[in-house]
């Protein structure tokens, strides 16, 4: 099926169209054949991330990236603004637990570089700093993910440096605010921590090979174990592994995560990779350190369950089976029968049950249902007596409930009936509130409320138009902008993003970073490409392998209605994406490189062909697929941008970014596209290469890493797109 032909190295002087002397690269004479068709890879060699040779040519792309972005003028006044910006709010949270009668959060003050972690006992009580990442290890900064036991007495940090999302958990007690001796090396934010059964010196965790991200077998084979506090990590019980247990029949690319609910005698056993339909596995949780944990199955792919929980022995489930609006169900684990389970709420007409927030607390189960994600209603569904209602609140623009980052609890507690709503629009800046089920009642000042005084908001509008693809779908278009600045005569600069993977939806959200464009009368444009998940789960399949060109060509679709209505025009377009977003965005400048000027291509997939060869690869094949099946392999070629790249084709402008220390776009998957571009393209525009070596997959880790980050891309955006404050 496939053959590597042999490889020939060939050096010489990049030969380009550009006006920009780029630093030399050399290409090499590799090819695949892949079930009978032949794939050039002149910059293969570059995928040799750790030969000195190659590192030599990433700081050289760097180097000359920083050299010439330093040219652009008013960054510093655009960062000016960003700060003049944060001062306005109050402060910025994220809620974490409510644990032992203890509100748990992270908060960032205006003048801070770093999110901080506190509590108070009660909502009266005072506030109490208990980490600050910064003050960890002199001369380092940790990003730091929490989880609290139910007792409100432990926490298990996982710390990781510059963005590499892999680091080592510590575990923190409450009332002394020290650290125990313990700690749990190798653990990853994909996965996670969890205290054991309401336990507060049992923890459940998933342990990875090392923290090179560079490493590719990093994720492959983990195994999931429990480790009690006080004894040696290397005498962690090993729960559920490819090896301990090959009656499952593990493959190596999945994680196996254990989820254990106090209320209940079973647990569940998830394996996780990036397939929406996972296989589940229940157990009695009386056998979790028997040594020998009897899993039985409970749920297989075909039964399309995408989120789950258990309260008592009721196993309830979120599924896309005979619905693709989504539906919930429940089936009692003492017998369980997934195909006859009982309805609960189900997805109908314009609205679908969201597939991302699903929580459940002492009596409730807690859910959103969405138009297109742009409209939002949480709905609350009582245990005991059946009732569903809805959580109506006095708030502008939407509000949801929100799950924490497993999805599988409440980010509050399971012990009581208070959630965290969330609250945000395209005009309306975030906001978090605490709801008591129980009372129907609302809190704007408990803690995690932040006060705003941004100028210019009254001006601040959007429209929601749906526009036809290329064959005849209609997709979801947000436009938003300052109606003083709006001229409608194509001559506004317009700055479109997407994504278009995962089932993953563009959501109505408004940051104060955004203010720097919309104050210059930017027009800022989402489309819910197919890909994503705003019109459900077919929404999601019409744009994932063999359909997945109608991700970019959705994209394509909006961008031509907003220069036919004359919002913008070519040569006044800026767009960007992120990490499987370099699909959409690198796929829609190589089919329609006449439609725009400039174009962020973020961590991005630029190389998908070749991205299952990388760490985070494997994980990633039930949604981009393998050249392992011809149709698949077919699809990958079509959706590669790299491959796509046509010499002398007049590409636009193009900043092309990578974190050195990405768990999950290994650096080379850019760096590739990028070569082959700067040498390729055959117009006069600029293509960087921007390498951050103090980084991963989300940029830098500090407020003023965060805000560099941002001006250098709006600055690289509006002097492409022509604002004269930023001609150099």
């Amino acid at each position: 099926m496939k053959k590597l032909l042999p490889v020939t190295l060939i050096l010489f002087g990049q030969i380009s169209y550009s006006q920009f002397n780029y630093p030399t690269t050399k290409t090499v004479d590799s090819s695949d054949i892949y079930w009978g068709i032949t794939v050039q890879d002149p910059y293969r060699w570059l995928e040799d991330i750790k030969n000195p040779e190659v590192e030599k040519w990433f700081k050289a792309e760097a180097d000359y990236t920083n050299a010439q972005m330093a040219k652009i003028p008013n960054q510093d006044k655009l960062i000016t603004e960003m700060k003049v910006l944060s001062n306005l709010k109050s402060a910025t949270y994220m809620p974490v637990a409510k644990a032992g009668g203890k509100y748990f959060y992270q908060k960032l003050l205006p003048d801070e570089q770093v999110f901080k972690l506190y509590y108070k006992q009660g909502e009266n009580g005072k506030e109490i700093l208990l980490f600050d990442p910064q003050h960890f290890v002199e001369g380092k900064t940790f990003d730091c993910m929490p989880t609290v036991s139910d007792d409100g007495s432990k926490i298990a940090m996982i710390l990781s440096e510059a963005g590499s999302e892999i680091g080592d958990t510590y575990i923190l007690d409450v009332a002394t605010g020290k650290f125990l001796p313990d700690v749990i090396p190798n653990i990853s934010g994909f996965t996670g921590v969890s205290f054991a059964d309401g336990s507060n010196t049992e923890i459940i965790y998933v342990q990875f090979k090392s923290k090179d991200v560079h490493d590719s077998e990093l994720f492959l084979n983990p195994p999931s174990k429990l480790h009690v506090l006080g004894t040696p990590v290397e005498k962690d019980i090993v729960l559920v592994s490819s090896k301990k247990n090959p009656e499952l029949n593990i493959s190596p690319e999945l994680f196996p995560v254990i989820s254990i609910y106090k209320d209940s005698p079973y647990m569940i056993l998830v394996l996780v990779s990036d397939e929406n339909n996972r296989p589940l596995y229940y157990a009695k949780k009386s056998e979790l350190k028997s040594g020998i944990i009897h899993w039985k199955p409970l749920v297989v792919k075909d039964d399309e369950v995408r989120k789950f929980f258990i309260h008592g022995t009721d196993f309830y489930f979120l599924t896309t089976k005979d619905n693709p609006q989504f539906k919930i169900a429940k089936t009692n684990l003492d017998h369980p029968d997934i195909s006859h389970a009982d309805i609960i709420a189900e997805g109908s007409g314009d609205f679908k049950i969201s597939g991302d927030d699903f929580v459940h607390t002492k009596d409730y189960l807690v859910f959103n249902k969405s138009k297109n994600d742009l409209e939002v209603k949480p709905y609350a569904y009582e245990f005991n007596t059946g009732k569903l209602s809805e959580i109506d609140v006095p708030l502008k623009g939407n509000v949801s409930v929100i799950s924490d980052l497993t999805g599988d609890h409440s980010v509050y507690s399971n012990d009581e009936n208070e959630i965290v709503l969330f609250n945000s629009g395209w005009t309306v800046p975030i906001n978090f509130y605490s709801f008591d089920l129980d009372k129907n009642k609302l809190y704007s000042t408990i803690i995690f409320t932040t006060k705003y005084n941004y100028p210019n908001l009254e001006n601040l509008v959007f429209e929601d138009v749906e526009v036809p693809s290329w064959d005849g779908a209609l997709v979801p278009l947000s436009i938003v902008y300052d109606k003083t600045k709006l001229k409608k005569d194509g001559s506004n600069i317009a700055y479109m993003s997407g994504y278009g993977a995962y089932g993953f939806s563009e959501i109505p959200v408004f940051t104060g970073s955004m203010l720097p464009l919309l104050n210059r009368g930017v027009i800022m444009a989402y489309p819910s490409v197919r890909g994503g998940g705003s019109k459900g789960n077919d929404w999601y399949l019409a744009g994932k392998k063999t359909t997945k060109p109608n991700t970019w060509k959705d994209f394509n679709a909006c961008a031509e209605w907003l220069i036919s209505n004359k919002y913008t025009s070519p040569d006044k377009f800026g767009i960007r994406a992120k990490s499987a977003g370099g699909i959409l965005i690198g796929r829609a400048i190589t089919e329609r490189p006449d439609l725009y000027k400039a174009a962020i291509l973020e961590v991005g997939v630029l190389n998908p062909l070749r991205f299952e060869l990388t760490p985070n690869g494997p994980q990633n094949i039930p949604e981009f697929g393998t050249v392992e099946i011809e149709e698949e392999f077919k699809a990958l070629l079509e959706m590669d941008a790299y491959q796509h790249i046509q010499k002398g084709v007049k590409y636009p402008a193009q900043l092309i970014t990578t974190g050195w220390n990405d768990p999950r776009v290994v650096s080379y998957i850019p760096a590739k596209f990028a070569a082959k571009m700067q040498t390729d393209n055959g117009s006069k525009n600029p293509v960087f290469l921007d390498v951050d070596y103090s980084a991963g997959h989300g940029g830098g880790s500090t407020t003023d890493e965060a805000f560099a980050q941002t001006a250098r891309i709006f600055s690289f955006l509006l002097w492409q797109c022509g604002d004269k404050e930023f001609q150099p």
